[in-house]
Parts: C-alpha cells; sequence; structure tokens
C-alpha cells in the first residue's frame, strides 16, 4: 500500500494537473522562459563544436577519427536532460515552494503533497524533453548544412531514455529542494553535483585513460546516457550503456521518492 501512495501518484490526474499549471505559466512567459535554456546548448554547439571543433582535425573517438562536433552534439543531448530536469525541479521548485507559496495554495485543492512531488517531477523531464527534442530539430539543421551527419531515425529511440533520465534527475534537485534551507545554499549543488557529474560523463571530451575517473564514471548516470546516445547516433549501436543508463536511473527513482516524500512532508507539515 505505502508503495502505491510513492509511485501511483505519477498517473494520477491531480499531478497532471500541476504539470498544466506550469504550463499554462510557461506560456505566459515563454519569451523569457524558454529563449535562454534554448540559445545555451544551441551557443555551445556553434563555439564548441563548430568553432573549436575546426581546430580539431585530428579527433578520434572508440579508435576512429571523427569531427569533434560529431562527438559532442549526442553528449549536449544527455546534457540538456540533465542540467534542465535538475535546475527546473532545485530553483523553480524552491521559488514556488518557499517564496511564491504556489505548493501552499495547490494543497489547498484536492491536490496532496505526493502529486505536487511528482507534478514538479513530471514537469522538470517533460520540460527538460522538450528542449531535448528542440535540440534534436537543431541538429537537423546542422545536418541539412552538411555540417554533421548522425543515424537521425535513432533519435526517436534516445529521446524516451533521455526522458526517464530526466525523471530521474529531476527527483534529485527535489532533494536538494527537500533540504537547502535557503537561496543563499543554491551554490551547493552547484559544485556538489552539476560540475562533478558533468565533467566525468564525457560530454565535452573522451575521458582520460585515468584508473579512477572510469571508476567513478562507471556510477555517473549521465555518463553511461551521454555515452549510449553518443554510440546510437553516430554508429546506429545499442551498446549496454543504454540498459545501464535506464537500471541507474529506475534504481535513483527507488531510492529518491520516498527519501524526497519523507523530507517534503517534515519541511512543510513538520511530519516524520
Amino acid at each position: 500500500m505505502k508503495g502505491n501512495t510513492l509511485y501511483s501518484p505519477m498517473f494520477h490526474w491531480q499531478s497532471w494537473a500541476v504539470v498544466a499549471r506550469h504550463l499554462r505559466v510557461l506560456l505566459l512567459n515563454w519569451h523569457t522562459a524558454l529563449v535562454p535554456p534554448i540559445a545555451e546548448p544551441v551557443v555551445l554547439l556553434l563555439a564548441f563544436g563548430v568553432g573549436l571543433g575546426r581546430q580539431m582535425d585530428d579527433f578520434t573517438w572508440n579508435g576512429e577519427p571523427i569531427s569533434y562536433l560529431s562527438y559532442l552534439a549526442p553528449g549536449i543531448l544527455a546534457y540538456t536532460s540533465f542540467m534542465m530536469a535538475f535546475f527546473q525541479s532545485l530553483f523553480s521548485a524552491f521559488m514556488r515552494m518557499h517564496y511564491q507559496r504556489t505548493w501552499e495554495g495547490q494543497l489547498t485543492t484536492q491536490v496532496r503533497l505526493e502529486h505536487v512531488i511528482w507534478g514538479e517531477a513530471l514537469w522538470a523531464a517533460s520540460l527538460a524533453s522538450f528542449y531535448v527534442v528542440t535540440m534534436c530539430l537543431v541538429l537537423i539543421g546542422f545536418g541539412l548544412g552538411g555540417m554533421l551527419t548522425l543515424n537521425w531515425p535513432w533519435m526517436l529511440v534516445a529521446i524516451p531514455v533521455l526522458y526517464l533520465g530526466s525523471l530521474a534527475f529531476a527527483f534529485v534537485g527535489l532533494l536538494f529542494t527537500a533540504t537547502l534551507p535557503s537561496m543563499d545554499h543554491m551554490g551547493l549543488p552547484f559544485f556538489l553535483v552539476i560540475l562533478p557529474i558533468g565533467f566525468a560523463s564525457g560530454t565535452y571530451f573522451p575521458l582520460p585513460d585515468i584508473k579512477w575517473l572510469h571508476i567513478l564514471a562507471e556510477a555517473n548516470p549521465l555518463y553511461h546516457l551521454a555515452e549510449g546516445v553518443r554510440l546510437l547516433l553516430i554508429d546506429g549501436t545499442l551498446s549496454f550503456h543504454l540498459p545501464k543508463a535506464i537500471g541507474m536511473s529506475l534504481v535513483m527513482l527507488l531510492i529518491l521518492v520516498p527519501i524526497v516524500r519523507r523530507k517534503l512532508r517534515r519541511r512543510i507539515f513538520g511530519e516524520d
């Protein structure tokens, strides 16, 4: 029964009503809410993939020479799913909980805290996936311009896997939302989570041949997402990285959902 209480709210209409509410707000402020997050990865692709890539004629991956843009593009998709879901469930959710009192208003209706939590996570994952789809369209534009060659149909396989990863990363963000006392502490997850996970993921460059770094990378779900999507889009290969990424995302959800629920009940209602 407890398991149903933890995970079944994902499918309840109240959780999706929370998602719909956030969508309405986003559409009212689309010019400020959408443009910066979409522009950032595009700028990264142009600055690093095109600009820096032209200075890296001898770039190799898995022992084969490829363009740096081809290497970077799948990594950017994985990193976008991670970054956007994490920040949406951290900064935006914290603002709605603590300053805007949005959660307080929702909890006076038929919405329970479990619905608010899942609504925030589903919204973060959905928004991150929207950015991923947008990036896929940008990459297709690069391909039509003759700047990039990928196995485009495999994007349809990559997007659902990235959505699941985004959902798991959203609960990591909600864990910090439930724990951090104020906005002044928001730098902690950036240095404790964003930087270590990002730099040990192989998003921007292949990991050097250092044993301890590869051991850490094996425990990094973003690394497996990036490598799995990369092998999928460059070689058309369904590698072991994707099942690992899926498995790690499910384990993260199994572990984090009850912890986040308990911490938020304590924070909002003073209950254990």
